[in-house]
C-alpha cells in the first residue's frame, strides 16, 4: 500500500480574499496594515483544516474565546482552551491536530511593520483578557474609519503587541519566582539552540560549549530550571523533527536517518521506538 505524506502549506493572507472568510468567520475587516477576525469559526474554514501543516507567513495573535483545540506549534504540542492566547511570529509551523466544533477565536494578522517575539502560548486571566479584547475592538473601530488613519492604527497595533509582551513577561516572572533569572535566561537560550541545531547536534558538550559552560553545570542548570534533563529536550525536539519528516516528506527511513544525521536507518528506528513507543513505519501508517 502506498504511504501517504503531508505537505507544509504556506498560510498567507495575500492569497486569501477576506470576503471569502465572511460566511464562516463571523466579522472580518482588512486593510494594508492588518486583518482582524472576530468570532472566527476556524473549524469551518477551508483555509485551515484539521490534519494539515501550515507555515505562518505573516505574524499573528490568536485568542481562544470558546472551545478547545490540539495543535503542534514549532514542534511543541499544545492543548488550547478558552482564555488562551497564541503568539505566532512569521515562519511558525502549525500542525492542526483537532479543533472542537464550538471553537471561536479572535485573530489579528499583521501585514507589515509589526514583529512578534518568539512563539508562545499564554493563559490569560479574565481581567487581562477583557483589556486585550477592548484594545482589539478599538483597533476594529479605527479600521472602519475612512480614510484609514495609518499612523494611529500602527501605534494601536504596536500597543497591542506591547501589551501582549507585558502579559507574557508577567507570566514568565510569576513562573520563575522560585528560579533565578539567570537560570531562566540560560534555559531559554538552550531551548533556542536545541530548536536550531537538534538535527545535527545531540550531545551535551555541544550545547554546553555554545553557552560557555561545562557539561555538568549545564545539566544542573537545565534540571533545576525545567525539571527535565538536557537530553530530554534534545530528544524531544529530534522526535518532533522526525515526525514532521515522516508525515510530510515521503522519504524513506534511510533518507530520514540521513537528514537527521543518524549513522543508519536502524539507529534512527531504534531511537524513534525508544522515544515514541512505536517504529517509524507504524507511526507513518497511523498518520496516513
Amino acid at each position: 500500500m502506498k504511504e501517504k505524506s503531508r505537505t507544509i502549506n504556506p498560510f498567507s493572507m495575500d492569497s486569501i480574499n477576506p470576503e471569502e472568510l465572511l460566511p464562516q468567520q463571523g466579522r472580518v475587516t482588512a486593510n494594508d496594515e492588518a486583518v482582524l477576525v472576530i468570532d472566527g469559526h476556524i473549524q469551518h474554514s477551508r483555509f485551515l483544516e484539521e490534519g494539515k501543516i501550515y507555515q505562518i507567513v505573516e505574524p499573528r495573535l490568536v485568542f481562544v474565546m470558546e472551545g478547545h483545540a490540539d495543535l503542534c506549534i514549532n514542534l511543541q504540542d499544545w492543548h488550547l482552551e478558552k482564555g488562551m492566547l497564541m503568539v505566532l511570529p512569521a515562519d511558525t509551523i502549525v500542525d492542526i491536530k483537532k479543533i472542537s466544533e464550538e471553537t471561536r477565536v479572535v485573530a489579528i494578522i499583521f501585514r507589515k511593520g509589526v514583529e512578534l517575539p518568539e512563539e508562545s502560548v499564554l493563559t490569560v486571566s479574565p481581567t487581562e483578557a477583557d483589556r486585550l479584547l477592548r484594545m482589539i475592538y478599538l483597533v476594529w473601530d479605527f479600521m472602519q474609519v475612512p480614510p484609514v488613519r495609518r499612523t494611529v492604527l500602527r501605534h494601536l497595533l504596536q500597543a497591542l503587541v506591547d501589551n501582549v509582551q507585558y502579559i507574557r513577561d508577567t507570566a514568565e516572572k510569576a513562573a520563575a519566582d522560585s528560579i533565578p533569572m539567570r537560570m531562566q535566561e540560560t534555559f531559554r537560550k538552550f531551548r533556542r539552540l536545541v530548536h536550531r541545531h537538534c538535527v545535527r547536534e545531540r550531545s551535551i558538550p555541544f550545547y554546553a560549549g555554545e553557552l560557555n559552560m561545562t557539561p555538568h553545570y549545564l545539566s544542573s542548570v537545565i534540571k533545576k530550571a525545567s525539571g527535565r534533563s538536557v537530553m530530554y529536550w534534545v530528544n524531544r525536539a529530534t522526535v518532533q523533527e522526525a515526525k514532521i519528516l515522516l508525515e510530510t516528506g515521503g522519504l524513506t527511513g534511510c533518507e530520514i536517518a540521513y537528514r537527521l544525521h543518524f549513522p543508519s536507518a536502524s539507529a534512527f528506528s531504534k531511537f524513534f521506538r525508544r522515544e515514541v513507543g512505536t517504529t517509524p513505519r507504524k507511526y507513518r501508517e497511523e498518520c496516513g
